[in-house]
């Protein structure tokens, strides 16, 4: 029998499944030159916690607490909402260290004076700072005040007043109630035109009560609002510190 010849193989059968070389020379289809021609991105640099506390306080500052969120801040930052937590627990540990970082940034000067002058000048320092974040209030009202420059903070002020002859319980409750009344200037300084428009109806308002039943109110609105957010913080301040020195002698 005489061997019949084997026909030729149909074109791209033999290796049938490999990836064959592209001869030279010929072009590439579209759809396959368009992914060639793409650049490769650059690796992304790595995402630090500090870069988080950062982003998260700006967006504090711009929108307050409650508009903060980890998918807002996770879009601000370019990243997944699930990368931020290689660096903190959760929420409420990432607000902590915004509250750290807002302390850290109160710059203690050197002491000088008698303790009155002492701790005017700490809480001065402390009111600046505050009011570089004035929509952190609820947020240093917490567990911040636990971390590094809290601690610092709040031995520096003990010291003051320990070394001044108050008794470890009259220090505290000075403490506590100096710490109270910078955050609550911080929660009303603010200058906003709505404040400034809420405060002008408010005052009018107060103006507009009869004197025969809120006589002390009337007599007040006058002189409401005529000090700087400076000036208010300075007087309340020295209310505060003549009422723990009464504190001291009695």
């Amino acid at each position: 029998m005489t061997a019949q010849t084997k026909p030729p193989s149909e074109p791209g059968a033999r290796g049938a499944g490999r990836a064959q070389p592209v001869p030279s020379g010929v072009p590439l289809p579209p759809w396959i030159a368009a992914p060639a021609r793409r650049r490769r991105r650059s690796p992304r640099p790595p995402l630090s916690r500090g870069q988080i506390v950062e982003a998260a306080l700006a967006i504090i500052d711009r929108d307050g607490v409650a508009g903060f969120s980890l998918r807002r801040l996770a879009e601000a930052l370019g990243v997944t909402p699930m990368s931020m937590y290689w660096h903190v627990r959760d929420k409420d540990e990432l607000l902590e260290f915004v509250g750290h970082a807002v302390l850290e940034e109160v710059e203690l000067p050197s002491p000088r004076g008698d303790w009155r002058e002492q701790l005017r000048d700490v809480h001065r320092a402390m009111f600046q700072g505050f009011l570089r974040h004035p929509n952190t209030g609820d947020i240093l009202i917490g567990r911040a005040r636990y971390g590094p420059a809290g601690i610092a903070l709040f031995e520096r002020i003990l010291a003051i007043l320990l070394d001044a002859g108050f008794t470890p319980e009259a220090a505290f409750d000075a403490y506590q109630s100096l710490y109270l009344f910078a955050l609550g200037s911080m929660a009303t300084s603010s200058r906003s035109p709505e404040f400034r428009e809420a405060q002008r109806e408010g005052v009018e308002y107060l103006g507009s009560l009869p004197s025969d039943r809120f006589a002390a109110i009337r007599a007040v609105v006058p002189v409401i609002g005529r000090r700087s957010i400076d000036a208010q913080f300075e007087v309340g301040l020295d209310i505060q510190i003549a009422g723990i020195e009464a504190r001291l002698h009695a």
